[in-house]
Order: structure tokens, then C-alpha cells, then sequence
């Protein structure tokens, strides 16, 4: 079995599966239907081997007639002693699960590749190749991540409410003085002179509030929403009027595939060089992307029609072996017709999210797409 995903293939072996698609945050796929994922309400439970630990321990100590807890394993064996440890670990688990003891404070990294994943998701829709742009969003020096993050949150809320925000992908970025500032992605045209000011709005209350100061800006200065599409990248700083007229020129003699895929090679790369630490979520997107596959599950003659398109220099990849799976890392782009079934399923998904959400309907539980992945 292989898995194609967009910028590596992985030989995994040989696993039965019944899904041909993989990598959605909300979607499952069987066979030729994709179904909702179902949430459950119930409180988790400790999975692995932490559980089963535990319930041997309680076993015991009920078969002992000591109490069940650590104190209890006091009065045990020496050979079973141990077993308070695993009892002591549960409690303190499921303590923090049940809210019972305050949470260690949360600190997140970037998830690169599920972003690298997404983003590219997102740029390979259709409807992306209409329109794609990239937001940079920055912000007075100085301020606390917490009031960046409620500033950057009721920006973001306006733009899904009032000026047209549906479909994106934000990240969080620290700049060299430490400040954090924003990228998004999206396939939406937004107005850039409303978005700005909207945002210096946003800050100036926060300011009005104490919790932040302009600095050497103000809200009539302030020009932090800036803006970059793939259809007419904007002016570069060093570059006069001529040479950007003559790379706009040469630019649009590109093929629209060919624009996206140098936009996902230079906004992935971009969004994700970061290595810093958050105290909130460094990354998030909007459900019509998050439901994105971003690969394919290869068995069989399946597998051999797809591996005969593919390079086979070895050169062409970076291959990395991990436990049973090899990994076929692309460096150079494999062939557009490769995930031709992939996006075809995406842009589907994407039709039909927007479609109910114009009805102001559910998301259909269950779509039959067999005619996405044989056509």
C-alpha cells in the first residue's frame, strides 16, 4: 500500500484499508461515500497502556484487600509494589481531564507539515485559481501575545461577518523584536482600505483601554493589513516601476497551475520557517478547508497506475525510512494529472459546503463521490 500525499509518496507495506482518502479534519472516507467524522459528547478516557495499567492495579488491590490508591500499595508485595506508581499517574491524569486540578499552562508549536498540507489544499481549489491572496497582518511593537491574539480574533471575527471572509488559513508569526504579527490565506476578495482600518479600529480600542500603546504609529498612520495575490504580486521593495512591470508581464504568460503551484512553494515555505513558542493557537482555518483531503490510499493495480507516472531517478527525491514506512519525499513537482482525483474530491467538498451553507442547512452527512475518484 502507498499513500500520495502533496509533496511526498510513502510505501507503507502491505495494509488492507477501506478508505482511499485521508488527511481531512472532519471528513472520512469509505469506499466511494465521505461521511461526516462523528464527535463524541462523553468524556474522554485515558487510552493505552496508562488505562489498562491502572484497572490491573484496582484488580489487585480488590484481590489484596488493600485500599485502592498509592498509600494503599504500601502494604503490598514487593514484586507488585510498583503498581501505586501506575494507580498515582491514572488519578493524576483524570484529575486534570475531570478539571479537578488546574491545567499546566499550554505552550503549542507550529505543526508545519499539516499546514504545509492544508494550505496547499486550499490552493489547488479551483476556486483558488480564480483569485488566491495573502494577508500580512502587523502590529505595534511591544504588545502581549494575549491582547494581540483578542485584537487579531475580533478582526477576524468582522471580516467573516461584514466584509466577505469565508474560506481561509491563518498563521501566527514572532518578528525579530519579538512582536507577533499574521499571515492568511484565502480565496475571497477582500477591500484592503476597509480590512486596514477596520483592524487600526480594533487596535485603537485596545489602546482607549490601556491595554497596548500606538508607539510611533496612530490610527490615521496605521497600515498593518497588507495585501499580495497571485494574480499581480505586489511591488517589492528594491524594485523600480520597469522591472516590476516587466515580472508582472512575464508572470502572467504563466499558466494559472503554474502560478499556484509557485504560490504554494513560496507561501508554504514562508508560513512555516517559523520555530518559535506560543501560548495560543499558532495556526487555524475555516471549516470549508479543514474538511480538505490532502492524500490518496494506493493498493493494488491502483498503486501501479499511479507509481508508472512518477520519476524513477532516485535523485529526484529525499527518501527517509521510518520503522516499516519509506518515504519518497518529493523535490521536484510530480506530474499536475496525479492528483487530478484528489482535487476533483476537493472541489466537490468545497461546492457542497458552500451550497448548504447558502441554504443555511447542515453539511450533508454523507456524499457519494464515486464519480470524482473513477472519472
Amino acid at each position: 500500500m502507498f499513500i500520495l500525499s502533496y509533496s511526498n509518496i510513502a510505501h507503507m507495506g502491505d495494509i488492507p484499508s477501506r478508505t482511499r482518502l485521508s488527511g481531512s479534519g472532519s471528513m472520512r472516507n469509505i469506499g466511494t461515500k465521505v461521511y461526516m467524522k462523528q464527535r463524541s459528547t462523553r468524556p474522554p478516557e485515558i487510552g493505552g497502556t496508562i488505562y489498562s495499567d491502572y484497572l490491573r492495579s484496582v484488580r489487585y488491590a480488590e484481590l489484596l484487600g488493600i485500599p485502592i490508591g498509592p498509600d494503599g500499595y504500601k502494604l503490598a508485595p514487593d514484586n507488585i509494589k510498583n503498581h501505586a506508581t501506575f494507580i498515582e499517574r491514572y488519578q493524576e491524569l483524570r484529575g486534570s481531564m475531570d478539571q479537578k486540578i488546574p491545567y499546566k499552562k499550554t505552550t503549542y508549536r507550529l505543526n508545519k507539515a499539516k499546514v504545509r498540507k492544508r494550505a496547499t489544499a486550499l490552493c489547488r481549489l479551483s476556486e483558488s485559481k480564480k483569485f488566491l491572496a495573502f494577508y500580512s497582518i502587523s502590529f505595534p511593537s511591544g504588545a502581549k501575545d494575549s491582547v494581540l491574539y483578542e485584537i487579531f480574533n475580533k478582526w477576524l471575527t468582522n471580516c467573516r461577518t461584514r466584509y466577505g471572509l469565508k474560506t481561509y488559513l491563518w498563521v501566527a508569526e514572532r518578528q525579530g523584536n519579538g512582536t507577533l504579527h499574521f499571515h492568511i490565506l484565502t480565496n475571497n476578495r477582500l477591500d484592503i482600505s476597509v480590512v486596514n482600518r477596520a483592524m487600526a479600529n480594533s487596535i485603537d480600542t485596545s489602546v482607549h483601554q490601556g491595554k497596548l500603546t500606538w508607539g510611533q504609529s496612530s490610527r490615521t498612520l496605521y497600515n498593518g493589513v497588507d495585501v499580495d495575490s497571485i494574480q499581480r504580486p505586489k511591488k517589492r521593495q528594491n524594485e523600480n516601476r520597469e522591472k516590476y512591470r516587466r515580472r508582472v508581464k512575464e508572470y502572467h504568460k504563466r499558466h494559472v497551475s503554474e502560478r499556484v503551484r509557485f504560490a504554494i512553494s513560496y507561501l508554504t515555505k514562508y508560513i512555516t520557517k517559523s520555530e518559535a513558542v506560543f501560548t495560543h493557537l499558532p495556526f487555524h482555518c475555516s471549516r470549508d478547508v479543514s474538511q480538505l483531503f490532502s492524500s490518496m490510499v494506493l493498493s493494488g493495480k491502483d498503486a501501479g497506475n499511479y507509481l508508472r507516472l512518477l520519476s524513477d531517478d532516485a535523485d529526484h527525491y529525499e527518501i527517509v525510512s521510518i520503522d516499516s514506512r519509506t518515504i519518497y519525499i518529493f523535490k521536484k513537482s510530480p506530474p499536475e494529472i496525479i492528483y487530478r482525483r484528489l482535487d476533483s474530491v476537493n472541489d466537490r467538498l468545497f461546492i457542497e459546503y458552500h451550497r448548504e451553507r447558502e441554504k443555511h442547512e447542515k453539511r450533508p452527512r454523507e456524499i457519494d463521490i464515486s464519480q470524482e475518484l473513477f472519472n
